[in-house]
């Protein structure tokens, strides 16, 4: 069994005057994630197991009551993994469902068909799906409606987006597929979502087209800062059928059942968050879809207090998450740190160009500066992590800092 090599520390926090309700998904074993350990300070309440998807845990925290859970497990990439090659018929039925985030229907079926061209083999199909994807749909946040018919009119949307029009594509066409809901390890609350698609003789492989979309000259600053504090692969390209291993899924699938029943309630503030789920729009927190979670990620509350706001941590909790091994989590730090104080650092100098006018910045600035983006770019480097704009940066860097010296050596 390989070892362990990151945790992921969950914290939830009753910050009201009532009772909260928390249905929190398991995650469990994949071909990317093993060796899953689990350690909770409050047992459940309540444990339902479903099939194919992940077990819920159930809780009834008090007010001012803390939950804490950390996961510890092993993170691995497609080529560093056994994966499975066949699963059930009725497993299979089960993931080419229509539901109302990922819906099947005759209109999404000849749009996919029109797609795929000639390509024979799911594989080939799927591959087709992803590059049309990730060709024609831009990465955004701001949007009013979540569902695959507002994304195909609006072209943009969030990695959940991405996910489930690539899993509509799939199912129209046969092809088993699933949402995981789940998080970047290394980064802070770092939410993030992606696809999993059945290929007969290879298994579920991962893919992850909001990350495919990531050009290299069209998206520079994305494709610096996902490198830096996410550890993404360089060859976005890789995202159909592999990803980088530093990432984790909570839950598999939205629109999700739960157990005891989730009981909506219309009485809330009109400055709570809200969401619009498929054309139905619900107080995030009081209402449900029907009486399912819209997803878990890594949970779904039920607020029974009148909150005026329902900040993220209300409505999630918060997590963070590291390398178990000293040295990785070390380089780590050390190369997220030179690079963010080093960019910082750059921006005073081009703020005391043109705004400023100190000739004493003139001289340190640079000093601190370029060794910093140089020792996080030889960090990148070192952890596999760069791609050609941070060597670029480097390289820049390099020249830059010689000639620096040079000048005041002469």
């Amino acid at each position: 069994m390989k070892k362990q090599n990151f945790q992921i520390t969950y914290l939830y926090e009753n910050t009201t005057k009532e009772n909260i309700e928390l249905w929190l998904s398991k995650p469990i074993e994949s071909s990317t994630q093993n060796n899953i350990e689990i350690s909770s300070t409050i047992e459940p309440h309540k444990v339902t197991d479903y099939s194919f998807l992940n077990p819920i845990w159930y809780y009834s925290l008090k007010p001012t009551e803390k939950l804490k859970i950390n996961y510890r497990y092993t993170g691995n990439r497609l080529k560093n993994r056994i994966n499975q090659s066949k699963i059930t018929e009725e497993e299979k039925l089960f993931f080419l469902r229509s539901t109302k985030l990922i819906p099947v229907n005759k209109e999404i079926k000849e749009q996919a068909l029109s797609i795929i061209g000639d390509a024979k083999t799911d594989y080939d199909k799927a591959h087709q799906i992803y590059k049309f994807i990730t060709k024609n749909f831009k990465y955004s946040t701001r949007f009013d409606e979540r569902g695959v018919f507002s994304f195909l009119k609006r072209k943009k949307g969030d990695c959940g987006e991405f996910a489930a029009l690539f899993c509509s594509y799939c199912r129209a066409l046969n092809i088993p597929s699933k949402i995981l809901y789940g998080t970047w390890t290394l980064k802070k609350f770092s939410p993030h979502s992606w696809s999993e698609v059945f290929i007969e003789g290879k298994g579920w492989i991962p893919v992850d087209p909001s990350m495919g979309r990531l050009k290299f000259f069209y998206h520079p600053f994305l494709n610096i800062s996902t490198a830096i504090y996410y550890g993404v692969l360089s060859n976005k390209n890789k995202y159909f059928g592999d990803h980088e291993g530093k990432r984790f899924a909570f839950s598999i699938e939205p629109e999700r059942t739960l157990e005891p029943n989730y009981e909506d309630s219309h009485s809330h503030f009109n400055t709570v968050e809200k969401a619009c789920i498929a054309g139905k729009e619900i107080a995030w927190g009081y209402e449900s879809v029907d009486g399912k979670a819209p997803f878990l990620q890594p949970i779904y509350p039920r607020i029974h207090s009148k909150e005026k706001k329902t900040p993220y941590k209300l409505l999630f909790g918060t997590w963070k998450g590291k390398h178990l091994e000293v040295t990785n989590d070390l380089s780590y730090k050390i190369k997220t740190t030179s690079f963010t104080i080093g960019f910082l650092v750059l921006f005073l100098e081009v703020l005391n160009e043109y705004l400023i006018y100190d000739p004493m910045f003139n001289y340190v600035l640079p000093f601190l500066s370029f060794p910093l983006i140089l020792i996080g770019t030889i960090l990148s480097l070192f952890r596999k992590e760069g791609n050609t704009l941070i060597y670029i940066l480097g390289f820049i860097f390099v020249l830059s800092f010689m000639g620096l010296i040079g000048t005041y050596l002469t």
